[in-house]
Order: C-alpha cells, then sequence, then structure tokens
C-alpha cells in the first residue's frame, strides 16, 4: 500500500521526536497561523509549555516553549531537520539540620565582660557589680545571643532546618527531653518567639542538655546531615545522679559531646563572653569534631563577645556544613546530555564540570542525586557559588549554560 504524503511526513515526525526521547505534542497542543491541528499550513507552528512547534512547505518550524523540553521541528525544501530542547531545573542541597542547644543559665543575664547587671544578683564571673543598680538590657549575653540568632535564623530558615533546646529548663538542673522548637524549615517565628519568651535562670547542666539533645537528633529521621550548636557562657556544673550542683562537670559534658559525635551528630560549640572556662570549652569543641582551625586567639571553639561576633560565628558555620549533596527533584527526562551551572560571587553564570574530584557526579546508578565534589563542594559553602541549576537534553540536543539579552547563547555546555 502506497502512504500518502501526509501520512509520510507525520510518520518521520513522530519518529524524530521519539529518537529524542521526547513525547510528541498533541494536535490540540499545536498550532499553525494556516491553520489548527498538527500541522499549521503554511506557518511557524507555535509550542505548547514544552512542546514542538510544527511547519509544513517552505516555512519555519516551531520555535521551544517556554521552560523548554520541546524540539524545533523545521520541514523545508530541504527535508526534516530536528534539534532537541533544553531544560532548566532549579535544584537546591539538602538543608542541614541544625540543633541550637542553648545555655539559659542565671550567668546569661551578665554583660559579656561579665560584669553584673542590677542588684540582687549572686551568679555573676567577676563578682563585681560594674553596672550598680542598672541593668545590662542590650548588653546582656542574652540580648546579645537573641539578637544575633534572630537574625541569622531569620535569613537562613530556607536553608537550613533549625531546631532549638535550652538548659536549664527549670532554675535548677532540669533538661526537657523534647526540644523547645523541633527542627523543622522555616523555623524563624518559632525560634525568634521561644528566645523572646524566656529569661536566663537555671545552673549549666551541660551534660545533660547534649545527651538529651542527641537523642532527640535520632528521633528526626530525615537524611539531612545533623549537627549540634552548643551555646554556652560557662562551665558545666548539674553532675546528675544527685551530685552537686557547683561542681564542675568539665569531664561529664566532654563525654557527651563525643558520644553525640560517635551517634553522627559533630558539636560545634560556641563561648559567650568573658567564660571562665576555656580550657573545658577548647576541649568540648575538639571532642565534637568541629573545632575552628587557625582562629586569631587561637581557640578551638567559637568566642563571641557582641552580637556582630556571634552573627559571623554563626554564618561561618552555616557555610561549612552546607550539604554538597543535590537531589535532582524536579528532573523529568531522558538524561542522555546534561550539565550543572551555578552562580559565582559576582553573579555570572558558570559551568560546573563533571568531574569526581572537582565538579560534580552522580551519587549513584539511578541519576536521581548529584554530589559536588573538592573546589566545587567548597564554593557552595563558602558562598562563591550559588543558584544550582541542572540542565539536560536528549543527545543531539545542544546546551546553553547561559543566553544574552537578545536569546543568543553565551555560553555553551557539552
Amino acid at each position: 500500500m502506497q502512504l500518502s504524503h501526509r501520512h509520510f511526513v507525520r510518520m518521520a515526525l513522530m519518529s524524530a521526536l521519539v529518537g529524542c526521547g521526547f513525547k510528541p505534542a498533541l494536535p490540540t497542543e499545536v498550532s499553525g497561523s494556516g491553520g489548527s491541528g498538527l500541522l499549521g499550513q503554511g506557518g511557524s507552528g507555535t509550542p505548547g509549555s514544552g512542546g514542538a512547534g510544527l511547519g509544513v512547505g517552505t516555512g519555519s518550524g516551531g520555535s521551544l516553549g517556554s521552560g523548554g523540553g520541546g524540539g524545533d521541528i523545521v520541514i523545508g525544501t530541504g527535508g526534516i531537520t530536528t534539534s532537541c530542547g533544553q531544560t532548566n531545573v532549579n535544584v537546591m542541597p539538602e538543608p542541614p539540620d541544625i540543633l541550637i542547644v542553648q545555655d539559659k543559665s542565671g550567668s546569661m543575664t551578665e554583660q559579656a565582660s561579665g560584669c553584673c547587671c542590677g542588684t540582687g544578683s549572686t551568679m555573676c564571673s567577676t563578682n563585681v557589680n560594674c553596672n550598680g543598680n542598672v541593668a545590662c538590657g542590650a548588653n546582656s549575653k542574652w540580648a546579645q545571643v537573641t539578637a544575633a540568632i534572630d537574625t541569622v535564623v531569620m535569613t537562613t530558615q530556607a536553608t537550613v532546618n533549625w531546631g532549638l533546646m535550652f538548659f536549664g529548663s527549670d532554675n535548677m538542673c532540669g533538661v526537657s527531653a523534647t526540644p523547645n522548637v523541633a527542627i523543622a524549615a522555616n523555623n524563624y517565628t518559632a525560634i525568634s518567639g521561644a528566645y523572646a519568651g524566656n529569661t536566663p535562670g537555671s545552673y549549666t547542666p551541660t551534660r545533660t542538655a547534649v545527651d538529651a539533645a542527641s537523642a532527640y537528633m535520632k528521633t528526626v529521621t530525615d537524611t539531612n546531615p545533623k549537627y549540634l550548636l552548643l551555646a554556652t557562657d560557662g562551665l558545666p556544673n548539674c553532675i546528675p545522679g544527685g551530685g552537686s550542683v557547683t561542681a564542675d562537670d568539665s569531664a561529664g559534658a566532654k563525654t557527651a559531646v563525643m558520644n553525640a559525635a560517635t551517634a553522627g551528630f559533630k558539636t560545634f560549640v560556641v563561648g559567650i563572653g568573658n567564660t571562665n572556662g576555656v580550657a573545658t570549652l577548647n576541649d568540648l569543641a575538639m571532642a565534637g569534631g568541629e573545632a575552628q582551625v587557625g582562629s586569631a586567639d587561637g581557640n578551638s571553639f567559637y568566642e563571641v563577645n557582641s552580637t556582630a561576633d556571634l552573627v559571623t560565628a554563626l554564618n561561618k558555620i552555616v557555610g561549612m556544613v552546607a550539604s554538597c549533596t543535590i537531589p535532582l527533584t524536579g528532573v523529568n527526562g531522558t538524561l542522555e546530555k546534561v550539565a550543572v551551572s551555578a552562580k559565582d560571587a559576582s553573579g555570572n553564570v558558570v559551568m560546573v564540570m563533571q568531574d569526581p574530584t572537582n565538579g560534580w557526579s552522580y551519587t549513584d546508578a539511578s541519576m536521581t542525586t548529584i554530589i559536588l565534589n573538592g573546589t566545587a563542594c567548597s564554593g557552595l559553602q563558602s558562598g562563591t557559588l550559588s543558584d544550582f541549576q541542572f540542565i539536560y537534553t536528549c543527545s543531539t540536543g545542544t546546551i546553553c549554560i547561559d543566553r544574552n539579552s537578545d536569546g543568543g547563547c553565551a555560553t555553551g555546555g557539552p
């Protein structure tokens, strides 16, 4: 049986589209200036979103639909030609889970220098009432921590899953088994409210707090990397099991931090103000597996004496824990030709090479997740690389990493 020219063209078009790994548009998805349906007579076809436009005769082929995923097909005097369109998908690293383990002891009402504030205080590090009867107000360690946490959590809540656990949970040595704010995305409002609704006034049960924090983290079942951020201003006390509430419990706190790290929850240690336990905090930082390296003061923990100091330290920590594992959420298609792009510190779109040493690679054969390696990972964590995109097309397509204002390709891909 002899095929009509119309049937021949239609079959050739279908074959070309399937060969690129893309689903052809339905008749209702494509129109031409000369008519509607699968074939527009004598005009340039216009695709539906992601569809392929078709033209017949000497007309030009349809252009790629917004969002990509279709292909340009030209039917002219030279026959049928195809080129696959590209699809760009914004991809995000897995947000780390960070539980703030916050000291709420009475000494947090002091200034960072250790001076007492107001009257009646018996828990001042320096045993000197530097301000007479004047309350510390915004100069207290508690106020400075509250302001810094508020700033950092607000700006990072979309990229970090924050949680919060205060210690103590009473005016003595109590520690709750559950956090004040459970780890979740977009937790700024809950954490800001928790700080605003609490005031210092306990001893320093660091060991019990870290044990409780580690036990809670074991119940968080997502696959995201998990960390503790211990923020304290003094020596641990409150030895569990009926021990003294004032005796030094540095050894017990160190063991708790080591156990947490063994369980998979490394600890960053932040020392707030002129702490009287520098040696202990250095030990805790080393035991936690996230000691600061190369600090100007030589300490392994992050020493902060102002709101600005704490904001800087927290932002540094957030950058360091940024996950270099990126799920390819939203990527649907035949991954025959692929690329990864990002924006550099100047806002330029750059290509991240597929390289297991200093670029990106798939985590496994399923090709559903990529990991950034070497300098690509450090670029993400330092903030010099951001706004990652995964780009794909079929084997005969052409990838454009960045486009000029006129739509032309400024930077090509593989």
